[in-house]
């Protein structure tokens, strides 16, 4: 049976291509984007399955005009995808105030718009799946991506926390952190500081560490993930790429290490 799909940032990389491999599977998709004009060949590969929207994760009213229209024309939403978000690339005190804020308002509450709006239908319907955008940058931290990464953190705990909350209305969630691919992220859509010299040879290590990066697929990314939300044994976070998974895992394992060094003294803290 087909699933209706509500995608946010449709316009390119992982969302780009979501819809066109969920039409070919012959699911029914939602796909947004800021610009209609960017998705409109869309439209061609299935005009009775696939409906375009404008949102902009940002504002709020578009949201909700979007989310009405996904159950005016299809009668529900199954799946929320919420990919929409970009990256923002500089040392702690090169970014400004709006770089700050408008990071969190895309990656954060841009994501927290969407669920708020679309949470009623799924508890309407009992049943919905919530699937969250995050990254490896979810779970490890390390320049020149401080912000970006704050706000992953930001979405993977609010996420950790409302898939309980939710599950009892039988809506799923799963957060998805992929490593690095073959997307806009490190194209046009990354947002860069104004750089200081003092910050040189940090740009000079995360250059150098880049080029012994392997740059995965996104349309084999893509076809993973699908795979694993149609199997139905889902977990709560899924790492995307080898590089992701080692990260990861690096990241727990020095955490644990540090965490056990120091578990006997953090007694001292307790009240007697």
């Amino acid at each position: 049976m087909s699933k209706v799909w509500f995608i946010t940032g449709t316009s390119t990389g992982f969302g780009h291509h979501f819809v066109e491999q969920l039409v070919q599977a012959g699911d029914k998709v939602v796909a947004t984007a800021r610009k209609l004009d960017a998705i409109q060949d869309f439209k061609a590969l299935a005009p009775d399955r696939v409906h375009l929207a404008a949102l902009d994760v940002t504002k709020e009213d578009q949201i909700q005009a979007a989310v009405q229209e996904a159950v005016n024309v299809f009668g529900k939403i199954d799946i929320v995808v919420n990919n929409a978000g970009y990256g923002l690339f500089g040392m702690l005190e090169e970014y400004t105030e709006e770089q700050i804020r408008k990071q969190f308002d895309v990656n954060v509450f841009g994501v927290l718009n969407v669920i708020r709006a679309t949470l009623p239908v799924f508890k309407r319907q009992g049943s919905g799946y919530y699937i969250n955008f995050s990254s490896f940058f979810g779970a490890v931290s390390f320049p020149p991506f401080s912000l970006y990464a704050a706000s992953k953190f930001a979405l993977e705990g609010f996420s950790e926390a409302f898939a309980k909350e939710f599950a009892s209305f039988g809506i799923k969630t799963t957060i998805v952190e992929p490593a690095v691919f073959a997307t806009e992220f490190l194209g046009h859509s990354l947002e860069q500081t104004e750089k200081k010299p003092e910050y040189i040879p940090y740009y000079e290590a995360y250059e150098k560490g880049l080029s012994d990066i392997k740059i995965g697929e996104p349309a084999k990314a893509v076809q993973y993930i699908i795979s694993i939300i149609k199997s139905g044994n889902v977990p709560l976070r899924l790492p995307v790429g080898s590089q992701a998974a080692y990260t990861i895992r690096d990241a727990y394992n020095k955490r644990l290490e540090e965490l056990n060094a120091w578990y006997d003294r953090s007694a001292e803290a307790d009240s007697k």
